[in-house]
């Protein structure tokens, strides 16, 4: 993962279910699911929402590589996520030792007809991430109320959703992993 630890890299790209995700969030919180996000009201807000994703994907970043087998890890495509709040974006790229620290310098290819082509994108809001990451809300929960959506061609897919189900299980999540 790269973008989100020098914070030097900004796309100035939206992803088109941003929006989506950004309704579902405010219904999630509405009912109960997340709670209300707290925060000042100041000059600080944007570098105190881009703070907070960088930890939040940092903590997601070491549970996905702690979580798999080293095998099912290097299969894994690379990917992006997006957290909607700050418009921060992180790239995923599976190494022997882990995500590759080097920048991903190119925004995302989201454009493309043919899903194969696109880049596999994770969208969801910072807030849902952070309850993903503390293990009060399972992957798949927030898959199915629409708070997390991942964007990619099938076989991407059913292999981005079995290891965030594994690493973010609906039932016997612990904070703690042995590396």
């Amino acid at each position: 993962m790269c973008t989100i630890c020098d914070l030097r890299i900004e796309f100035s790209v939206d992803h088109p279910d941003g929006l989506s995700v950004a309704v579902e969030t405010r219904r999630a919180i509405d009912a109960g699911l997340l709670s209300e996000p707290g925060g000042e009201d100041d000059a600080l807000d944007g570098i105190r929402l881009r703070l907070d994703a960088v930890e939040t994907l940092r903590a997601v970043r070491q549970r996905l590589e702690w979580t798999q087998r080293l095998e099912d890890f290097l299969a894994l495509p690379d990917f992006f996520v997006l957290l909607i709040e700050s418009r921060t974006w992180a790239f995923f790229r599976p190494t022997p030792s882990g995500f590759d620290p080097n920048c991903q310098v190119v925004p995302p290819n989201l454009s493309a007809r043919d899903p194969r082509d696109r880049d596999a994108v994770l969208v969801s809001s910072e807030l849902t991430m952070r309850e993903i990451a503390a293990g009060r809300l399972s992957f798949d929960r927030a898959l199915a109320e629409k708070l997390v959506i991942l964007d990619t061609d099938p076989p991407r897919y059913a292999s981005l959703l079995s290891t965030w189900n594994a690493a973010y299980p609906r039932v016997g999540f612990s904070r703690f992993v042995c590396a």
